[in-house]
């Protein structure tokens, strides 16, 4: 899979959200749809990760962009996701061939979550550039991009980009990814609402479940 044909698969909306999205930047205004409260907060630096099945006991806490390098080129970066365990939302749709899973919440909330390897992305970058690569290959500017951080399974945090905005519709969307360059994979979160008071506690409960973890 390609990054232009990962990130098109996951954001349909993604440019519109970008030109929405481009008055609030030039206020420097927060961002409306995003919560940076959305995971724990930031703990201490994290260690070496380790794909070794004898140190998974020192597995990091939390995953910087910069700990990507340390990564071993066959691990694989999930989420371990527990919408089930959320009230009022359902898996409403799956498509193994992007490695996406669709669920819906009973306000009408779309969430996409998307986990793949991705063939094209040059290990040798970092995981930060990388990840701007996503955004940028889909139209989305680089320079409109906010960090947002994601809980991990072993109770720290993992650096994530988004953007959010509205689209020509009315509807509102924020997309939240990250790139992994060495092992090759990404991670996507994208939530669509009808407003944007639906958008902030939809992502927030969505992130929080959707909690990652390196296999």
């Amino acid at each position: 899979m390609s990054i232009t044909s990962r990130i098109t698969a996951a954001g349909t909306t993604a440019v519109l959200v970008a030109v929405a999205l481009s008055g609030c930047a030039a206020s420097g205004k927060t961002v409306p749809g995003i919560d940076r409260s959305a995971s724990a907060a930031p703990s201490a630096a994290s260690a070496s990760p380790t794909s070794t099945p004898a140190a998974e006991a020192a597995a990091p806490t939390d995953l910087t962009f910069e700990d990507g390098a340390a990564l071993s080129a066959s691990s694989l970066p999930a989420f371990g996701l527990e919408v089930s365990a959320l009230d009022g939302w359902e898996q409403t749709g799956e498509d193994p061939g992007t490695g996406s899973r669709e669920y819906t919440n009973t306000d009408g909330s779309v969430a996409t979550i998307t986990q793949q390897r991705i063939t094209d992305l040059d290990p040798s970058v970092g995981d930060r550039a990388a990840t701007e690569q996503l955004f940028t290959a889909a139209g989305l500017p680089a320079e409109q991009l906010e960090e947002q951080l994601l809980p991990t399974m072993t109770g720290g945090t993992a650096q994530f980009l988004s953007i959010a905005g509205q689209s020509s519709d009315g509807s509102w969307s924020a997309t939240v990814a990250r790139a992994f360059a060495k092992p090759g994979a990404a991670l996507i979160v994208k939530v669509h609402t009808s407003s944007q008071e639906a958008l902030r506690p939809d992502l927030h409960d969505v992130l929080v479940a959707a909690k990652v973890v390196l296999t």
